[in-house]
């Protein structure tokens, strides 16, 4: 495939991927240039390869700096789109009703331990350097039942966007890694139910919830397209199906974009 380049002198630059709110972008460099700004902020450089996210309400104008070896320095501006959102009406099933009503002390305190056990693994996620540009979904044509960015109201209350992507599979079926990288936490949580948490690199991690089986362990390496897991419907979950969540460091990223990381992109 061939890609667009942005040609400065010898050197250049190369963006493709998805240049939208929850949208992720894959920057390649010439060695030439030393660093990467965006917005200002120094960017992780990896084998002359970076990443830019966006997040639900990412602003639309953006500035890209870059610093070459000579000290010399050059600035672009480019806008992404801006996406509109689905607002989701469900109804919970009354056998899981019993997650709406107050919760004792102990369940408050699981959660929070929980939710910091999450909050520590991506953290050493984004001291991970390593990065391989090879991306599928984990589960080919499965029919989306939730979209990113979705607000829900769950009988009739309001809950935060829906920060992942929601595939319909049947119990059972293999759920497979979207992209190469290293387990970094598996578990059994309240909300979560089973899940696998995967570290890929230059602050790229996805997370996979609501399955019945994990078939990995924490440490393990793993391929694009290998199976972690299996569909399931654990945790807070009306049936089996599969969440899917991808994050660029503090960065909530649309799944559905992951399969479109060869679009071409060029706005400079």
């Amino acid at each position: 495939m061939v890609l667009p380049v942005l040609l400065i002198g010898q050197n250049k630059i190369e963006l493709y991927g998805v240049a939208e709110q929850g949208g992720l972008l894959i920057g390649k460099i010439s060695p030439k240039i030393e660093n990467v700004f965006f917005d200002y902020k120094k960017i992780e450089i990896h084998n002359n390869t970076f990443l830019l996210g966006f997040d639900r309400e990412a602003k639309l104008h953006h500035i890209l700096s870059i610093v070459f070896d000579n000290g010399s320095m050059r600035s672009f501006r480019f806008e992404i789109k801006k996406k509109d959102y689905d607002i989701q009406e469900i109804k919970m099933p009354k056998s899981k009703a019993k997650y709406f009503k107050p919760k004792p002390a102990e369940t408050i305190s699981r959660i929070n331990q929980e939710a910091e056990n999450l909050r520590k693994a991506r953290k050493l996620i984004e001291g991970n350097s390593s990065f391989e540009f090879c991306f599928s979904s984990p589960i080919e044509n499965a029919p989306i039942s939730s979209k990113f960015g979705a607000q829900r109201i769950i009988n009739g209350k309001e809950k935060k966007p829906h920060l992942g992507l929601d595939l319909a599979a049947p119990k059972g079926t293999a759920v497979k890694a979207m992209n190469s990288g290293k387990i970094i936490l598996t578990g059994d949580y309240y909300y979560n139910g089973k899940f696998v948490l995967i570290d890929h690199g230059l602050g790229l991690n996805s997370i996979y919830i609501h399955l019945s089986e994990i078939d990995v362990k924490i440490g393990d390496e793993i391929k694009t397209g290998d199976v972690i897991g299996k569909v399931g419907s654990t945790g807070i979950s009306t049936g089996p199906h599969l969440h899917w969540g991808v994050r660029l460091n503090d960065v909530d990223i649309d799944p559905e974009v992951i399969p479109k990381m060869d679009n071409l992109f060029l706005s400079f």
